[in-house]
C-alpha cells in the first residue's frame, strides 16, 4: 500500500526508544504524530482524524486501552492497535472481545510485522469507507428516482398556445404534472429542475426539433419525445423517426380522450425504464451492502485470528516465530505448486493456527527445555485434536480444520491423530506438514542446533514417500535453488552445540 503523507498515524508509548523506532518505520507511509503518555495521545485524537492509532498499554496519564476506547468513540472505523508486555495479554484480550482494538502485539515488537498490519488495516478501512460513500450515493439516487416514479411529468415546449393547451388538458385528465416553456433555451433548466418523463415539442419554424430531441435524451435517455406538428409534412414525420420520437401527432388532432391515451402509452416506456433502473439500484445497493458486511466479517475474523496467535505466542516464544515462518514457507510452496489464491489463503491461516492446540497443553510439558519423555510426547500430540476442537465452532475456520488436525499425519498411515494415509491427506495438509518439518529442522532449540537447509533436505529425503510428499519437497527444494527460501527460515546454527536430531 502507498499512503499519502496527509494521512496521520498516532503512536503513543512512554518509551522514547520505541516511539522513535516506530516513527522511523512509518515515516515513508504516514505523517507520524507521537505521544509520551495517554493524555497526550487523547489530545492528539481531539485535534484531527488519524488513519490509525498504535499505542502502548502501560502509560502514565491513561492506559492504552483507555486511549483506544476514546479513539473508537471519536472515529469508530479507524484501525486501533495495542502493544503490551508479554505478561499483560489478559487486558488486551478483553479489549478485543469488546471490539475496542483490531490487533495487539506483545513486546519485543516485530516492527516489520506491525508495519504490514497497520498498512493492511488502513487500506481495508479506506476500502470500507469508499463502499459506504458509494452506498450513500446510490441510496440518494434511488430516493430521487422513487420520488419521481409516482408522478408522470410532461414538459411542453413551444409557444403555439392552442396546441399546448390541447396537450396540457389531455395530460391533466391522467393527473400528469405539466410544465410549459416557450423556447428551446429554457428547456435544459426546466429539465434539470424537474426531470420529465415526456417532452412534447410543439413543432414550428422557430424550434430546432432535432437538436432539442437530442438534448432531451442527453439529459435523460429514458425521456420519451413526442412531436406535435402544426404543419404536417412527410419530411417532418421522417425527421421525427430519425430523432427517436415515440409519437408524431399531426393535424387534424385527435380528441382529448384519444390524445390522453396516446400520452399515457408514451409515458409507459420511461416509467418502465425507470422501474428497471430502481431495481438495478436495489441490486447494486444489496451487493455493496453484502460486500461491506463481508469486509466487516473479515475484520472480525482477522481480529480473532490475531488474538489466538498472540495468546499462543505469550505462552511459547518458539511457537511465535515458528508459526509465522511455517505460514510464509507454506504459501510460497503453494504458489510454486500452482494453488489458487483462495487455497493459498487457507494455507496461510492453517499454518498460522496449526499449533493453536498447544494452548491446551500444560506448561511443564509445552515449555520443557529438554527432550520429552514418551509420556510427555503423547501429551504434546494432543495439540492436534485440541486445536481442531477449539476452531470447530467458528465458521470462518472450517476450511482449515484438516490442516490443524492433520499436519502430523504421514503418507504411510503412521502419523497422528487419525492415521490417515495416501490420498486421504490433502495437498494443503501435505504442504504445511513439510513446511513444519523443514522449519523445525532449521531452527535452533535449547537442546540442539538448527540445520542448514542442505542438511535439512538430506534428512527429509529419507522420509519422502513414507512421511512427506515428494512433489511438495521438490517444490521446497526449487524455492531454495531459486533463492526464495532462506529469507523465510531461522538459520542460526552457531547458537547451540551438538547434532540436529529430529523426531519424525
Amino acid at each position: 500500500m502507498t499512503s499519502t503523507p496527509l494521512h496521520e498515524l498516532i503512536i503513543a508509548d512512554d518509551d522514547a526508544g520505541i516511539r522513535d523506532m516506530l516513527a522511523r518505520a512509518f515515516s515513508k507511509d504516514f505523517r507520524v504524530a507521537t505521544a509520551r503518555d495517554g493524555q497526550e495521545a487523547i489530545a492528539l485524537l481531539e485535534r484531527a482524524r488519524p488513519a490509525a492509532v498504535l499505542v502502548d498499554e502501560m502509560m502514565p496519564g491513561a492506559t492504552g486501552t483507555q486511549v483506544l476506547e476514546h479513539a473508537k468513540t471519536l472515529f469508530p472505523d479507524v484501525p486501533r492497535l495495542l502493544m503490551t508486555a508479554s505478561n499483560d495479554t489478559e487486558r488486551a484480550m478483553g479489549a478485543i472481545n469488546r471490539g475496542e482494538i483490531h490487533r495487539f502485539y506483545t513486546k519485543p515488537l516485530k516492527v516489520l510485522e506491525v508495519r504490514r498490519a497497520v498498512l493492511d488495516l488502513v487500506e481495508k478501512a479506506h476500502s470500507e469507507e469508499a463502499l459506504r460513500t458509494e452506498l450513500r450515493a446510490l441510496r440518494l439516487l434511488k430516493e430521487t428516482s422513487l420520488a419521481r416514479g409516482f408522478i408522470t411529468r410532461v414538459l411542453v415546449l413551444g409557444d403555439a398556445a392552442d396546441r399546448g393547451d390541447r396537450v396540457e388538458a389531455a395530460a391533466r385528465t391522467r393527473n400528469f404534472a405539466v410544465t410549459r416553456v416557450a423556447t428551446g433555451a429554457d428547456m435544459p433548466a426546466a429539465m434539470m429542475a424537474q426531470a420529465a418523463d415526456v417532452v412534447v415539442l410543439l413543432r414550428d419554424d422557430t424550434l430546432d426539433v432535432r437538436a432539442l430531441a437530442l438534448l432531451a435524451h442527453s439529459i435523460d435517455e429514458a425521456t420519451a419525445v413526442v412531436i406535435v406538428d402544426g404543419a404536417p409534412d412527410v419530411t417532418h414525420a421522417v425527421e421525427a423517426l430519425e430523432v427517436g420520437a415515440v409519437d408524431y401527432i399531426a393535424a387534424p388532432y385527435p380528441d382529448e380522450a384519444t390524445l390522453a391515451r396516446r400520452l399515457e402509452r408514451t409515458a409507459a416506456r420511461p416509467r418502465s425504464l425507470r422501474d428497471m433502473r430502481r431495481l438495478t439500484f436495489d441490486l447494486i445497493v444489496a451487493n455493496r451492502e453484502l460486500a461491506l458486511a463481508r469486509k466487516r466479517a473479515e475484520q472480525e475474523h482477522l481480529k480473532l485470528l490475531n488474538a489466538m496467535i498472540r495468546a499462543l505466542e505469550a505462552r511459547d516464544s518458539y511457537t511465535a516465530g515458528h508459526t509465522d515462518r511455517v505460514a510464509g514457507i507454506s504459501v510460497r510452496c503453494g504458489q510454486t505448486l500452482g494453488l489458487d489464491v483462495l487455497r493459498q489463503e487457507n494455507l496461510r491461516m492453517g499454518a498460522l493456527l496449526h499449533d493453536i492446540g498447544k494452548l491446551g497443553v500444560r506448561d511443564d510439558v509445552l515449555l520443557k527445555p529438554g527432550r520429552l519423555t514418551p509420556v510427555e510426547f503423547d501429551i504434546i500430540k494432543t495439540h492436534t485434536t485440541i486445536g481442531a476442537s477449539l476452531l470447530r465452532e467458528i465458521e470462518q475456520f472450517q476450511c482449515i480444520l484438516p490442516i490443524v488436525r492433520g499436519h502430523h499425519e504421514k503418507l504411510d498411515g503412521t502419523g497422528y491423530p487419525d492415521r490417515l494415509s495416501g490420498e486421504s491427506i490433502s495437498m494443503e495438509v501435505r504442504i504445511v506438514s513439510a513446511s513444519d518439518v523443514l522449519d523445525a529442522l532449521t531452527s535452533t532449540r535449547p537442546y540442539r542446533r538448527g540445520s542448514q537447509p542442505e542438511e535439512a533436505f538430506h534428512i527429509i529425503d529419507d522420509v519422502i514417500g513414507t512421511h512427506l510428499d515428494a512433489q511438495v519437497v521438490g517444490a521446497l527444494k526449487q524455492l531454495h535453488a531459486d533463492g526464495r527460501l532462506m529469507e523465510l527460515l531461522q538459520v542460526d546454527a552457531d547458537k547451540a552445540e551438538g547434532p540436529a536430531p529430529y523426531r519424525f
